[in-house]
């Protein structure tokens, strides 16, 4: 399942959920349990390298990814 940010319209709570695609359950805030939201544009998950390298990423467990937004440096 995919999990998704969303922000609330009435309240402006944000919090992430678990959104099934099989089951088509409304997604409420769970602060004030409005179904106005805004859906965040979220980043999709940092791949590895494909040749058996650690994986690359920006939590800090990993090499920096390079990313303009990153803000890690290298060694």
């Amino acid at each position: 399942m995919p999990l998704y940010e969303y922000t609330c319209r009435k309240c402006a709570h944000t919090f992430e959920t678990l959104v099934s695609s099989r089951v088509a359950i409304a997604v409420a805030c769970p602060k004030c349990e409005s179904p106005d939201l805004d859906q965040l544009i979220g980043l999709p998950a940092p791949g590895r390298v494909t040749e058996g390298g650690p994986a690359t990423n920006c939590r800090g467990d990993g090499p920096p990814c390079g990313a303009p937004w990153c803000g890690r440096k290298g060694p």
